[in-house]
């Protein structure tokens, strides 16, 4: 029997939904779409940024009401006002962003919400009741650790044991794999084809066809918020979902796929030079520890590290937003440790900044004012600013970097994510381009862009690099690192630890570097 008693057959989906409609705005999120899963299936749901596959499951999850559609679970027609609506009928939905409450522990994270008293809580009794079910779904995680000092990997699982603990039969996840190094996706990966063979009905959302491939028995694929393919592990190949990602039959994987650099095409001349580098810390964020960092003309070096290791401060000490404690750093030769942003960004330093909305924009400027926004003093020296030559760098940028923009007045606060972190990749390509040697600050550069355009953004980086200047890639995506970088640097609990040389990487030494389990 299934939820609500009724009878469930093999044959039957677990989950429908039929022709799901809902708008945000101005904006169709879904259009149309229609999906089904099964018990003891594990469905990927593929697609670029903006395709509808989060906000899909957030219907399914209770998130969202669709504004048109039908819901069935177990063949039942239903109405999910909430997610505590979905969670009665066994649907849960793990997050990219966990939600749990990091001073503590695992049991009292899992429990939370389910205690049986409002008024007295028996510790003994809930810490035995979430070891058994720790030991029941084989999830290796210490149930009295407090949640902030376990890594990421170990928050994830928490997280799934919270909606297992709920007495979950589907469970989606969305962008899993994100933060995770190569050994945390394999135990993830082998704890979910654990449940899917238990019976439990598996949602994986992500955009990694790697992933996909491996893991996913059915995979469907959704473009402009419909569903425009769905397939067997057996029907899909890398080139088909390629095409269907991207609606366009006459492109290949092999097309976008990238050959890591080799270390002979690096110069000898160093352009960054970092030494003893140190930041104090605080509650709020990391301190860096003895950073020694050279980055040579033609190279492009790439940071990895699990999710706040110290990536961001990283990028706010080279650009001058937070003082050094103690070392030195060098561009191009000239000491400019104390030195003010402006005067970094004269001296060649440009930036491709994490945050596109808190440090990449001012969100009342227009697109071609952004596009200008920090260069205006190299672009036009002595105060002569020249409105229309910015205005026509705007269209040109609009062209070059097919930015879907209706002119470039717009407020570059209304254009999409991904539109805007095109509009912050073409300045700092703009600002490079006009310096002899440029080193250019990219932190997760391509998030958020379409397959096209993250093959795109990276012929930029290498660009630079081929033409003398040299890029310093910062991303949470480590085939993006070891697609594009000479070498690899870790960054564990604000120090370098590992350093690797391509292009023969080890995605698992790489991995047990950002755990903190190889030195330099």
């Amino acid at each position: 029997m299934g939820k609500g008693g009724v009878e469930v057959t093999a044959a039957q989906p677990v989950v429908q939904l039929s022709r799901i409609w809902k708008r945000f705005g101005t904006v169709q999120a879904l259009a149309d779409a229609s999906f089904e899963a099964f018990a003891g299936e594990i469905h990927v749901i593929l697609g670029e940024n903006g395709a509808g596959k989060t906000s899909l499951m957030s219907v399914l999850a209770g998130f969202y009401r669709p504004d048109r559609g039908e819901i069935r679970i177990y063949g039942k027609p239903v109405v999910l006002r909430s997610p505590r609506d979905a969670v009665a009928l066994g649907i849960a939905m793990v997050h990219q962003h966990f939600e749990q409450i990091q001073n503590m522990t695992v049991w009292e994270n899992t429990i939370l919400g389910c205690e049986d008293s409002l008024l007295f809580l028996n510790p003994r009794y809930y810490r035995k009741v979430v070891q058994q079910a720790i030991a029941k779904w084989g999830i290796e995680v210490d149930g009295n650790a407090r949640v902030d000092r376990l890594p990421i990997g170990q928050q994830q699982k928490v997280e799934i044991l919270k909606a297992l603990y709920r007495k979950a039969r589907v469970l989606i996840l969305d962008e899993p794999t994100t933060f995770l190094t190569p050994q945390e996706i394999d135990t993830l990966f082998e704890i979910l084809k654990s449940l899917a063979a238990s019976g439990l009905t598996i949602i994986l959302i992500t955009h990694k066809l790697r992933d996909a491939m491996y893991l996913g028995h059915r995979l469907t694929v959704m473009r402009a918020g419909r569903v425009v393919a769905t397939l067997t592990r057996e029907e899909a190949t890398e080139d088909i979902l390629v095409q269907q990602l991207m609606g366009d039959s006459h492109i290949s994987k092999e097309m976008l796929e990238e050959n890591p650099p080799c270390l002979d095409t690096v110069s000898e001349e160093i352009l960054l030079e970092i030494s003893g580098l140190a930041t104090k810390g605080g509650k709020d964020h990391l301190g860096l520890q003895g950073i020694d960092l050279q980055l040579a003309a033609g190279e492009i070096h790439g940071i990895a590290g699990i999710t706040g290791s110290g990536q961001q401060e990283l990028v706010e000490v080279l650009m001058g937003v937070v003082p050094v404690a103690s070392g030195t750093i060098r561009l191009n030769g000239k000491d400019i440790t104390s030195s003010t942003i402006a005067q970094r960004i004269k001296a060649g330093l440009c930036l491709i900044p994490q945050d596109r909305l808190r440090d990449g924009i001012l969100p009342n400027m227009s697109l071609w004012e952004t596009l200008v926004l920090g260069l205006h003093r190299q672009l036009f020296p002595c105060l002569s600013f020249r409105t229309q030559e910015a205005i026509e760098l705007g269209r040109k940028a609009i062209a070059e970097y097919e930015i879907k923009s209706p002119h470039v007045n717009v407020q570059t606060a209304y254009l999409s994510g991904g539109n805007i972190q095109k509009v912050l990749v073409a300045r700092a390509v703009t600002a490079a381009k006009r310096q002899p040697h440029p080193v250019v600050i990219a932190a997760n550069p391509t998030k958020g862009l379409d397959i096209r355009t993250v093959h795109q953004v990276h012929k930029y980086l290498r660009q630079i690099a081929q033409e003398g200047g040299a890029v310093l890639l910062l991303s949470e995506d480590l085939d993006e690192l070891m697609g594009n970088c000479h070498r690899i640097s870790v960054l564990y609990r604000g120090s370098l630890v590992a350093q690797f040389s391509g292009p023969n990487y080890n995605r698992y030494e790489i991995g047990q570097a950002m755990l903190g389990k190889t030195r330099i």
